[in-house]
Formats: C-alpha cells, structure tokens, sequence
C-alpha cells in the first residue's frame, strides 16, 4: 500500500511526458510553413537573378535611347541653321497688303514682281530666319497685332515653309518636332516676331537651344543710359533738403535714363523695319507718257501712309504723285518717336516697384560709394531690358 502513491505518480508523469513529445513531433504545421517561407524566398532570389540583366538591360536601353535622341537633336539644330540653300525667294503684294486695290495695268504688275521679288542663293537658314524676325516684327494693338511692315509678311510664311521642309526630310516620321524662333527687340514690350513650326511639344520632349545675333547696333550707348543719373546727379540729389526732394530727384534721374534707353531701342527697331533709304532715293514725281504713276511711287507712298497713320498714328495726308525727303524724314521722326513713347512708358510701369526700392537704397545708403553702387546696378537692369540683340531659337522632338 505504501508504494501505490509513489507508483501513481510516476505512471502520471510518464503519460504527461509522452503525451507531449508525441504531440511535438506529430504536429507537421510549423514545419511546412517555415518551408514554404523558404521555399518562396529561394524563388524569389532565382527570379531576380534571372530578371535582373533584362531590366539593366532595359534602363540601359532607355538611357541610350534618350542619349541618342539628345544627340540627334543637337545635330539636327545645328545642321538646320549652318546649312546653306540653293534657293530662298518670295513675292509679296503690297498694295493688297494695305487693302489697296491695284491699278490694272501691266506696269504696276510688273513693277511689283520687279521690286518685291527676291532670289536669294547660297545664304544659310540662320541667315533667312534673322531676316524674318526683323522683317516681321508685329505691336500689340488693342488685343490684335499689327505688323510694322506689311510689305514682308510673306517672309515668314516661305522661312516657315523651307524649315517644315527640312525637319520632314531629315526626321523622316522618325520623331515628333516643333521648331521655335522669337525676337522681342525690348523685355516686356510687347513687340516682336515670332516663327512657330510643328505641334506642341510635352513636357519630356528633348529640348535644344541656339542664339542669333542680328546685325542691328544698340544705336544708344550705355554712358548714354548713365548719364542721367551721374555722379554729379547722384551727389545733387542727396544734398537735397528733404527726402522728398531727394526721391523727386532721384526718381526724375532714372526716368530719363529710361527714356534715353527707350530712344535707343526705338531708332534700332525703326531702322530695321523702315526703309528710308529707298523713300529717299525716290524723292520725284514721275509719270509715265501715258500719264501713269511710276509703281515704284505709289508703292513708297502706300508704305509711308501705313506707316504715319497706321503705326505712328500721326494724322499725315500722303500725296500718292510725291514722294520728298523731308516727308520721308518727318514720318520716320514719328516712328520713332511714337516708338520711344510706348516703350518708355511700359519699362517706367514695369519697373516701377524696383526703381522705389532704388530709390529707398541710395537715400539709406550709408556713404557715397554705397550708394553708387545701387545707382549702378539699377543702371544695369535698364539697359538689359533694351539691348535684345539675339534672337532665340528652340528645338524639341519626341517620340
């Protein structure tokens, strides 16, 4: 009897012992799972190391191809503007361009094919695109641009033609493109010309960029724009009694630096549109035995009249039988001089709010050589917004 319990105990730790171990090696769950996990893993790393040359090999393809595109491109704007053509000609109609019906005679046909006809060889696109935005320059008036020779208008049309010509030809439908080309003679005034060709681009279209300096010189010097606000200016203005005096001054100074900017742009952009030196070269009165005008006449007065009434807005009555040098001269003072008054009033409004901050700089200045300074770089930014002698041209193609 003695022995029953300590029996009874043994026997019930045996059963315990047993019924765990068979529960620790029957139960399979832990086992597949974690072989699965591994499994899954294992296969994972043979899918990478079998995927993994494509997919190098494919950004490496994407970079080579986006590399090549750029390159392309490069060249192709390159060759666009160096490249020479056997042939550049244009007619234009220029009394029907001033709504003015043309007399039905033989000479004055003639007479336009003769002096507005133009073949022009062994020149480069560079060449034909800088002669295009001179020519076509357009003002904005009231919400419509109006050109400041109509007499060329058919210029960009043909410069628009043979550049289309050329992109077809060397792209060959390989690639989408759109070529750009803008020249406004004054930042922010709106006067310009502008040859747009193609669709338009997305955003991640490869994009090349040139320049093109047109043969026009700023006919105002930099000591010009200065002048106005010289040292002895600057010094009088500061030794002013008041700060209201001192701003007057001040702000008078750099008024006039923008006025004498706005001349200088003004004489440039009427030189390169105006033809005086043909209205001058006319100065006669001329018929024909038959009692007919000479052509060349009633073109030069049909440009004179648009020009002084349509662009200057001047008032003058234009004799179509005369066309004198004084006359020639008193329409191009007014070209320039209505010119000067657009583009000096937009510069004065436009900069405005940094000439005050200016102005509040040199009065604070703490010396003199301080606030030549300011003056300086204010002078800077003036001739900057005048000076746009390049025109801008811009490349993209795409997939």
């Amino acid at each position: 009897m003695g022995m029953t319990p300590e029996k009874s105990g043994h026997g019930i730790n045996s059963r315990h012992n047993s019924n765990n171990s068979n529960s620790f090696f029957t139960d399979q769950a832990a086992f597949s799972s974690t072989i699965d996990a591994l499994f899954f893993l294992v296969m994972v790393s043979i899918a990478a190391v079998i995927l993994m040359p494509s997919i190098i090999a494919d950004n490496q393809y994407e970079a080579a191809e986006y590399t090549a595109i750029q390159e392309f491109d490069t060249h192709l704007l390159k060759s666009l503007l160096s490249i020479r053509s056997d042939e550049f000609e244009y007619q234009i109609e220029p009394l029907a361009l001033v709504n003015i019906s043309m007399p039905s005679n033989n000479i004055m046909q003639n007479s336009v094919k003769t002096l507005f006809g133009r073949e022009q060889d062994h020149r480069t696109f560079a060449d034909f695109l800088a002669e295009s935005m001179a020519l076509n320059l357009m003002m904005d008036n009231n919400g419509s641009g109006i050109y400041l020779n109509p007499m060329a208008k058919e210029h960009s049309t043909v410069t628009e033609n043979i550049i289309r010509s050329y992109l077809d030809n060397k792209i060959g439908g390989r690639y989408n493109y759109r070529f750009e080309s803008h020249w406004y003679p004054v930042s922010g005034f709106q006067l310009g010309s502008d040859i747009i060709v193609g669709n338009a681009s997305p955003p991640d279209s490869i994009r090349q960029n040139a320049k093109i300096a047109l043969p026009f010189a700023y006919v105002i010097s930099k000591n010009d724009i200065f002048e106005a606000v010289n040292d002895p200016v600057l010094s009088d203005a500061l030794g002013s009694s008041s700060n209201e005096m001192m701003h007057e001054k001040l702000h008078d100074g750099f008024n006039n630096s923008i006025d004498a900017a706005a001349r200088g742009s003004a004489v440039m952009i009427v030189r390169s549109t105006f033809p005086s030196a043909h209205m001058v070269s006319i100065n006669k009165t001329s018929y024909d035995p038959e009692g007919v005008l000479d052509p060349d006449l009633v073109v030069a007065a049909c440009i004179l009249n648009y020009t002084a009434n349509a662009i200057a807005g001047m008032d003058v009555d234009i004799p179509e039988d005369i066309i004198l040098s004084d006359l020639v001269s008193l329409v191009e003072a007014g070209l320039v001089f209505a010119m000067q008054e657009q583009i000096a009033f937009q510069l004065k409004t436009d900069m405005s709010g940094e000439i005050n901050s200016t102005v509040s700089g040199i009065i604070n200045s703490s010396d003199f050589d301080d606030a030549k300074v300011l003056r300086d770089t204010q002078v800077e930014s003036i001739c900057k917004r005048v000076d746009c002698s390049v025109v801008n041209v811009e490349l993209m193609i795409w997939q």
